[in-house]
This record gives structure tokens, sequence and C-alpha cells, in this order.
């Protein structure tokens, strides 16, 4: 620093001599000195400059060494970083999606766990009308006056759509197409007076009957039934059935497979898949299934019907229990009935599906001077109370004990003057049904008559060239009022009537006694009610030949199912 001073005032020193030049002469302005040469020549500044740009050049050197160094170590830091990151990312979304969250960090809602229900209603209806009685073996052998024979077999059928009906077709069970397809024809309006129907033959095979309701709601449903006749050959008599409701399992108490007598199940699949039926048959002897000659499994195709011989496969039995379950798709089927005794027909029937077993059933349909015989079952040991009902009460009639899973024939001999039904009640679920015999001057007929439900509004229809008598069963220990109409042929009313039935009691009103024309009928409020009709037919009647049927009520209410839901948040992830 000493040497920067005396430098500098080496210069003031010179300006001042400069600044004294005399008057009159100009003075000549000293060249400029390059800073870098007024000092050390040769140098580039100051001393101290110098020192300092040797100083900063070092500075540079080093910063510039170090930012190599620098970047690198920073790229690897980042990359390492990233990957550890994803890697715990992986992992947590890994642990959100396989393992629940733990309870402290689930949000659960105010109200806490709900249950929510979700009604699911049918509103298309199936229903399988069974072609007309046959005989199981129509094969001629030997001499023709021994040769079996179905005779001048005719028959009827009819259909009908009650209620908020928007289509109901009637079509060949197989081998149809929708171009054959019959529809029922009737009022168009949606309120439950609106009838839809047809009628026919049942002479080419078992029908589909189908219906589409708008609505499903009381009142409205569907009802049909069949019915066959002769009054020569083998099959003399009037036979007749509901038509059935499809469901993955079906249980029948049919007649004997002793000598004469043919038991054969006709099975119908509309679905369009094949599935195939185990069927299980209880005799009179054992409580276990029998070991069937013709094997239990039956394969019924697509839109098919399949049959099996129950008289060959349990042969020698007095009564069966026949069990018939679906692995695939709902079936519907009937049994038929034949019984011969030599070369005298004994008259012919269709078993029809039992309802549900329970400790009390209501069979109606069951007339004086009929000769019962009540078949029962129940899966457990209990003493069953049959009782006759007429319009004054129940009448006890007998008490049998049941072994478990056989099945017990009860003879009942002849039926009061003035039965309405019959009563059957019991400890433990049972399963019952009643064959009553009618005989005439020149010949024998039987029915099955089947305990029938009651619902709040249910309808039952006469086929044509039949008639019948409506009976009801009161179900409960109060007076009841229920109200009964009638229809024609085409679907228009035709007559009203108010029944009322004393507690524990029944009555029995003539089709014709509602209206001349009538021949479908309705209930309504008949909640407690069980109803049914006893069929007959003039033409075999007029030839003395007896002739007696059955039909069981079907129910005019929705069929449906609760579906149940429950909202718990602490499932939610």
């Amino acid at each position: 620093m000493s040497n920067r001073k005396n430098i500098m005032n080496t210069d003031m020193d010179s300006d001042k001599r400069r600044s004294a030049v005399p008057s009159g002469l100009q003075a000549v302005p000293a060249p400029p000195v390059p800073p870098a040469a007024s000092a050390f020549p040769g140098g580039s500044g100051y001393a101290g400059d110098a020192v300092n740009t040797e100083q900063a050049k070092a500075s540079k050197n080093g910063s510039e060494a170090a930012g190599a160094v620098a970047p690198r170590s920073r790229v690897v830091s980042r990359v390492a970083l990233a990957v550890i990151t994803v890697i715990v990312l992986v992992a947590l979304i890994v642990a959100v999606v396989l393992l629940p969250l733990p309870g402290w960090l689930v949000d659960f809602a105010k109200a806490g766990n709900a249950t929510a229900a979700k009604q699911v209603n049918q509103t298309d209806l199936t229903y399988y009308c069974p072609s007309r009685m046959a005989l199981s073996d129509n094969e001629k052998y030997g001499d023709s006056a021994f040769q079996a024979s179905e005779g001048n077999m005719t028959s009827s059928a009819r259909y009908s759509a009650f209620g908020s009906v928007y289509e109901a077709t009637v079509g060949a069970v197989t081998n149809g197409s929708e171009a054959d397809n019959k529809k029922l024809s009737g009022g168009d309006t949606v309120d439950s007076a609106s009838v839809k129907t047809y009628s026919g033959s049942a002479d080419k095979g078992a029908q589909a009957f189908e219906t589409r309701l708008l609505a499903a709601k009381s009142g409205t449903g569907a009802a049909a039934s069949v019915a066959s006749w002769a009054t020569d050959g083998d099959l003399k008599g009037l036979s007749a059935s509901t038509c059935v409701a499809p469901s993955l399992e079906q249980d029948f108490l049919a007649g004997p497979t002793t000598t004469g007598a043919t038991q054969q199940l006709s099975v119908a699949n509309f679905s369009a898949k094949a599935t195939s039926l185990q069927v299980q048959v209880f005799s009179t002897k054992h409580g276990t299934p029998l070991q069937l000659s013709t094997g239990s499994i039956v394969n019924i195709g697509a839109n098919g019907e399949a049959t099996l011989e129950l008289s060959a496969a349990a042969p020698n039995n007095e009564a069966l229990f026949v069990s018939v379950k679906s692995k695939e798709t709902p079936i519907a089927a009937v049994v038929r009935s034949v019984e011969m005794d030599g070369l005298n027909a004994k008259g012919s029937d269709y078993a029809v599906p039992l309802n549900a077993a329970s400790k009390k059933a209501y069979l109606p349909g069951i007339a004086g001077d009929d000769e019962v015989t009540a078949f029962a079952r129940a899966e457990q040991d209990t003493d069953l109370n049959l009782s006759w009902i007429d319009g004054n009460g129940a009448t006890p009639a007998k008490t049998q004990h049941l072994e478990a899973g056989k099945v017990v024939p009860v003879d009942l001999g002849k039926a009061p003057q003035g039965v309405d039904g019959l009563e059957a009640s019991a400890a433990s679920p049972v399963d019952v049904t009643a064959k009553v015999t009618q005989n005439a001057d020149s010949g024998t007929d039987f029915a099955y008559v089947s305990p029938s439900g009651t619902f709040e509004q249910s309808a039952v229809v006469v086929p044509d060239h039949t008639e019948g008598t409506l009976t009801f069963l009161n179900t409960s220990d109060n007076e009841t009022k229920a109200a009964l109409r009638g229809y024609d042929a085409s679907g228009k009313p035709a007559g009203n009537k108010e029944i009322t039935i004393p507690a524990n009691a029944g009555t029995s009103i003539a089709a014709k006694d509602v209206d001349q024309n009538a021949v479908m009928f309705t209930l309504k409020n008949g909640k407690n009610v069980s109803m049914g009709m006893r069929l007959t037919q003039s033409d075999v009647t007029g030839s003395q030949l007896a002739a007696v049927a059955y039909l069981a009520s079907s129910g005019l209410e929705p069929r449906n199912m609760q579906v149940w839901v429950n909202d718990n948040a602490g499932i939610v992830h």
C-alpha cells in the first residue's frame, strides 16, 4: 500500500507543476499512461491486483473442478431417491388392495350399518298343461279281443289369464313354433275384471301356457286345466288336471303299482338348457328310497319331455311317494295313473305336485258316498288325524300312526252324506292326498284330491263339455265371507255370489248356480278359504259310467322374493 500512496503523491505534484505553466503558453497534456505500465513494466496492473487476479484464477479453477464432481453426486442421489419412492408406492398400493384397512382408519357412517330390502316380482308365468290321458303301452299284442285300447277318447282344455295381463299364449312344449301358438283373447282393460281366455283340445300333446303380466299384484295371474273322457275302451271315465307351474323340485303321492295298475311320470323342461333329474321313490314297505330297477337319473333335453314308468321302476307297492329334483333348470311334471282289473277298466287320473308338507292340510272336493283312501307320508314319526268337514264343522274320521319315510294308505271307507272335504292334521309336517272312488252300474272311476292352498284371490276354470261343483273350506276359527265371481267362455262377467262359511266348516255350490254360462271363477277375500272344484261329464254319466275328477284352485297373487342388502361402511376399502 505504501508504494501505491507514493505513486499517487507523485502524480499529484506533477499535476500542480503542469498547472503552473506561464500564461501565453499552451499546455500540452501528457499522453495517458496505461495503469499497467505506471509502476512495473511488463506487469498487468498493480501488485495487489496481480495477487488478486492469481487468487481469482485459482479460485475459479478450484470451483470448476468441484463443480465437475458435485453434479454427478446429485444425479446419483436423485436416482436412488426415485427408486426408493417407487418401491414404497408399489408396496403401499399392494397393501391397500390386498389387505383390509385397520378399523381405526375407517370412517363409519354416522347412522351405523343399514339394511335395505328389495322385492323382486315375477311377471312372466309359465305352466305345463299335460296332454290327454293315455295308456303307458299302446302296442298291440295277441288277440284283438284282449288288446288294450284307449277307446273313444275326447279331450278339452281351457286357459285363462286374469287382471293386468299384457299377453298370454299357448303352444306345444316340443317341436312347436311361435307361428303355431294360440293367443288368448278377451278384455283389454287392466282391472281385476279383465279376463283373456282360449279353449281347445289336449289331443296334440302337452302345451306350454305362457302369460306376461303388466304388473305383479293381487288379482293378476293365470289358471288353466285339461280334461279327457271316454265311454269305451280301457280309459272309461273322466280324468282332469290343473296346469302345473315349473320348479326345481316336485313331489307326488300316487296309487299302487300292483298288477293292473300303472303309474307314469311325465316331465317337461321349458328351458333352452338340458337337465338331469334325480328321482327318489318311497313305498309302503321302506322308509328309505327304493333302488329303482330303471335307475334314478332321468335326462331331459332342452324344450323337451321325458317319461319314467314308475310301475316298472318300483313294482308291487300299494302307494308311492315320488320326489323329482332338477339339477339345472325348473321342470314341471304330472303322474298318469291308470288301473285295470283284468279286462275291466277301473279308472284313471292325474296326480299333480303337492304343496309343501304342513302340519294341517285341507282337501276340498270330497262328496258323500265317495270311497276314500288317504295316502300320507311324514319325515318323522307322528300321528295323523283325519276329519270330515261339512257345513257344521269338523268330525273326527280316523287317527293313523305314520312311520318316518314310509307311505301309509289310510282306508276311510265311505264319506258321510253332506261332506265337503277332509282335514288332515299332525304334530309334524305331513304330505297327504286322498283317492276318491266312485262306482256306477257299468264301471268305476277315481280321482286324486290334493290339498288346496289359501289365497287372498284365486281362480279355477272348467274345461269345455264338463260340469263342476265348487267346494269351499273355512280354515279359520271365525265365520268367513268371500266374493265369488263367474265369467263366460268369452271372458265376460257371468254372475256373482257372496259365500258365507261358518268357522272350521265347508260349503259347496254348483257352478251353474252362479250363472248358467259361467265356466271361469275367481274368489276374492279368500285368505282363509281353501277352494277346489269337483268335475263330472254328462256323456260318461249318461252311459251309466262313473265320472269323477278334481281341480285345485290357482292363486292370483304376485310371486315375489325379498332380497336383503346390508350397508356396512366397514367393508369399503
